[in-house]
C-alpha cells in the first residue's frame, strides 16, 4: 500500500480561525488518551457512525507525515482508524493543512456528500 499523505480529524464544531499552534483534545481523545484519526475512505463511515445526529461536521485534513508522535494503525487499513499516542504537539497550525465544512439534509446519509468523495489520502 502505498504511503497516505492525509489523514483526518471529524469535529462537530467549527475549529477557531486561525487554528491555534495546538487544538484541544476532543472529550472522547482525552478519555481513551491518544487522538482519533481516519483516513479518507473511513469518514464516511465515521460519521455514520458517530455523528449521525449532526448535520454539519468540520473535517480537518492533516499532513501525516508532520505528526509527532507513536502512530497505531494495524492493517488492513480499511477497517481500522489510525490512532496518535503520545504527541506533545497534538493537531495544530504545524499539521492541519484545511478544514472542510460538510453539510447535509436530514433525508441525507453521510456517505452521500458530494464532498465526502472528494477527500484525498
Amino acid at each position: 500500500m502505498a504511503t497516505l499523505r492525509f489523514w483526518y480529524k471529524i469535529l462537530d464544531k467549527a475549529p477557531p480561525k486561525p487554528i491555534p499552534r495546538t487544538l484541544p483534545l476532543s472529550p472522547l481523545d482525552a478519555k481513551d488518551g491518544f487522538i482519533h484519526l481516519s483516513v479518507a475512505s473511513q469518514i464516511p463511515i465515521t460519521a455514520g457512525k458517530f455523528f449521525s445526529a449532526s448535520s454539519s461536521l468540520w473535517v480537518l485534513q492533516i499532513q501525516r507525515e508532520k505528526l509527532v508522535g507513536r502512530f497505531d494503525f494495524p492493517p488492513p487499513y480499511g477497517e481500522v482508524c489510525p490512532h496518535l499516542h503520545d504527541s506533545e504537539e497534538g493537531l495544530g497550525s504545524n499539521n492541519v493543512v484545511d478544514v472542510i465544512e460538510m453539510r447535509r439534509a436530514a433525508t441525507e446519509e453521510w456517505k452521500d456528500v458530494p464532498a465526502m468523495a472528494k477527500l484525498e489520502n
